[in-house]
């Protein structure tokens, strides 16, 4: 898909007003942090897949609620109500989002914390000596050490499944690993290493025909791609506001309704109760707990951040998340032949699905002094190290890999840019 430079207006709100065809331009021009230099030059930054920068838009709406909207949800007087009203309404929009409903919807610190969440509550309810576990090779360490922690707390056993040569995952190895004891599958909608994207509805189907739950690390794939709960059929799913270029501090869960209403409270505190009483002995304890999703929101939440967060929603959906999709599969298609055919170069993860990343390593130098190297003669922002996936690197048998990875504000002369970087890096460094 080659980008247009068709001019564009603002909204009444400072958001841009994107026409049907698909303008990086004006996208960029949104991203005040786009439009500075890093040793001199122009900042090219390659490393969404950690966290992406910020649409102006995000900056606005902050500034506004802290300066003059502020004041604590849940309480009576009017600029609490149309906080408490603002925050719900960001509520319908993740649910829009997901195709779900505004009652399945827990709002959490990130995905990190949504993945801990349901791992405290299996914890404390669902699992006992013996149980299973099933998690993947390619598990960041967030979907893989509360998990480790579960069972180790309970007796259960953790399964981790391998993967395949190109990165993907055997699904009659994961249909044998299912038995009458397993509790629930844990498994990345795609790969922050390897950028794989997993046949989730697959997944899904092979898990429900043994009444086995499955939790969905959204993490990577959410900012990407549509996500739809009625076709993914997961149970839980979850991921970050900061990845998607939306506040650090905000996560959503998602939850099937029946399974958040068997689950326990996870954190105990303000608003996630209706009564609590002072009992004499513990077995006649009378607090009564909310219903989902409230039972899961103790404490005073990030109000503001998730509030901004939906305007970032109202953001992407204006851009067109299926068109955003497109865009940065092209960029992957654009920069993935360039890195096959480049000397040295050795691309880790060859699945046919992929989000937009490209893990790599270099033939006689360290993915850590590639980076250094970067940091110090170029503008490109990028990323190298284990990746907060010590098992996987391990199984792959690497120290660690360099990686790029796109948003939809990147364009294919950064690419090219990227590229020319690359060849003079391999050069001075080898």
């Amino acid at each position: 898909m080659t980008p247009t430079q068709t001019a564009t207006a603002r909204n009444h709100t400072g958001q841009a007003s994107i026409p049907s065809a698909y303008d990086v331009a004006r996208i960029r021009a949104d991203f005040p942090a786009l439009q500075q230099q890093v040793n001199g030059q122009p900042l090219i930054y390659l490393d969404t897949a950690a966290s992406c920068h910020k649409p102006r838009v995000i900056v606005e709406h902050l500034q506004r609620l802290y300066l003059q909207d502020y004041a604590k949800p849940n309480e009576n007087h009017p600029m609490s109500v149309a906080i408490t009203e603002q925050k719900e309404e960001a509520r319908q929009k993740v649910a829009d989002l997901l195709n779900a409903s505004k009652n399945e919807i827990v709002f959490v610190r990130g995905c990190t914390e949504g993945i801990n969440l349901i791992a405290t509550c299996f914890e404390r309810s669902q699992l006992q000596p013996g149980d299973e576990i099933i998690v993947t090779m390619m598990a960041h360490h967030s979907n893989y050490l509360p998990w480790e922690l579960a069972c180790r707390q309970t007796g259960a056993l953790l399964k981790v499944l391998p993967i395949t040569p190109s990165g993907e995952m055997d699904l009659d190895q994961l249909k044998d690993a299912i038995t009458e004891k397993t509790k629930l599958v844990a498994v990345e909608h795609s790969s922050h290493v390897l950028g794989t994207i997993n046949p989730i509805k697959q997944i899904v189907q092979l898990a429900h025909k043994r009444n086995v739950p499955v939790l969905v690390d959204g993490a990577q794939a959410a900012p990407h791609m549509p996500v739809d709960m009625q076709d993914l059929g997961c149970d839980f799913y979850t991921f970050s506001a900061h990845k998607m270029g939306g506040p650090s501090g905000v996560g959503v869960l998602y939850g099937r309704k029946s399974w958040l209403d068997k689950l326990p409270p996870y954190q105990l505190g303000e608003d996630m109760v209706d009564t609590v009483s002072i009992a004499r002995t513990f077995s006649s304890a009378e607090s009564k707990y909310k219903s989902a999703p409230e039972r899961f929101e103790g404490g005073t939440h990030a109000f503001a951040e998730i509030i901004a967060f939906g305007h970032v929603i109202d953001y992407l959906n204006g851009i067109g998340r299926q068109q955003i999709q497109e865009y940065e599969e092209g960029l992957l298609h654009y920069v993935t032949p360039k890195m096959e055919v480049m000397d040295r170069v050795r691309i880790i993860g060859t699945a046919p699905e992929k989000e937009p990343l490209v893990s790599f390593t270099l033939d006689g130098i360290k993915a850590k002094d590639a980076e250094s190297w970067f940091n110090k003669h170029t503008g490109i922002a990028l990323r190298a190290g284990d990746l907060s996936a010590q098992p996987l690197m391990k199984s792959f048998n690497l120290e660690g890999v360099l990686r790029i990875s796109f948003g939809y504000f990147n364009t294919h002369d950064e690419i090219d840019q990227f590229m020319d970087a690359l060849q003079q890096c391999i050069r001075e460094k080898g």
